[in-house]
């Protein structure tokens, strides 16, 4: 009888300690539910916000969408929805950082390329500028380090993925970027004419030839070249310079109708600005 009641209670213990590790796992199973539906309307509300145009406020949710539900089924697609967010903010560095990040934390995301294509994206609006469609600011006679940066990331964007949906947006604005940067070399050859850095003027001229051949500012590289070197007393170099200019481009600006080259005005001579030449009223 003994032994029977002890294996009775053993049996019942066995019981007990079966229906304690079964509402544990019941009350676990809740409380993943839980969790899981709370981090569901917070994503959603995120989304939410960022469809009303409320960028800053679906910045904060899916900040903290991030932060509380690190191993969460949206943390991933939180960060990569605050880029965009960023971006929309018009926060290009931080949006452009925001993608560095996610790139380096989830290099096999299936949206990948998004945020290689965002990263370019967003260090190519930070070069640019509000004037730049009236016409009133040359971007190519700024600080071009944000739009060297632009086509850095889409060079790699698309050496990654040239087959990406974002590819044929990527290739046309690295276009315009090539552009603008040979015409910084020329800007900036032109102001060494001005100021009498006429080696360097040859330098910054002949590097717009060599990598930017097929830019529109190659004749206007032909011409700072043949100036600067005349400037040099360079004549052989600066009259086949001139000649191959003649050639390709008879109608340049620089050139006069006898075909000679029309120098530029150095520093002290009077000259108008860029903004002179498009809004003269305001400097009359």
């Amino acid at each position: 009888m003994k032994s029977q009641y002890q294996l009775t209670r053993r049996n019942l213990g066995l019981a007990c300690l079966a229906g304690s590790i079964l509402l544990a796992g019941c009350a676990s199973d809740n409380t993943a539910r839980d969790l899981a539906k709370a981090e569901q309307t917070l994503y959603l509300e995120a989304q939410d916000t960022l469809k009303s145009g409320n960028n800053s406020r679906s910045i904060e949710l899916l900040q903290t969408l991030e932060t509380k539900y690190p191993l969460g089924r949206f943390s991933e697609q939180a960060l990569l929805e605050q880029v965009y967010a960023y971006f929309q903010s018009q926060d290009y560095e931080v949006a452009r950082a925001t993608a560095e990040r996610f790139i380096r934390l989830h290099p096999k995301h299936p949206q990948i390329d998004y945020a290689y294509y965002m990263k370019g994206l967003s260090a190519y609006m930070a070069g640019r500028y509000m004037l730049e469609a009236a016409e009133l600011v040359d971007i190519s006679e700024r600080d071009l380090g944000a739009t060297r940066d632009a086509f850095s990331d889409f060079n790699i964007f698309l050496r990654r993925f040239p087959e990406s949906r974002y590819a044929s947006d990527a290739r046309q604005r690295m276009l315009f970027i090539r552009n603008v940067l040979a015409r910084h070399e020329i800007f900036v050859a032109q102001f060494y004419i001005r100021k009498g850095g006429y080696l360097a003027a040859v330098n910054r001229s002949r590097y717009a030839l060599e990598n930017f051949p097929t830019s529109p500012v190659t004749a206007d590289a032909l011409a700072s070249l043949s100036e600067a070197y005349l400037h040099l007393g360079m004549e052989d170099q600066a009259r086949q310079t001139l000649e191959l200019l003649k050639e390709q481009y008879p109608d340049h600006k620089q050139l006069t109708d006898d075909g000679e080259l029309r120098l530029i005005k150095p520093v002290g001579e009077k000259s108008k600005s860029p903004l002179q030449a498009v809004l003269p009223d305001l400097f009359s």
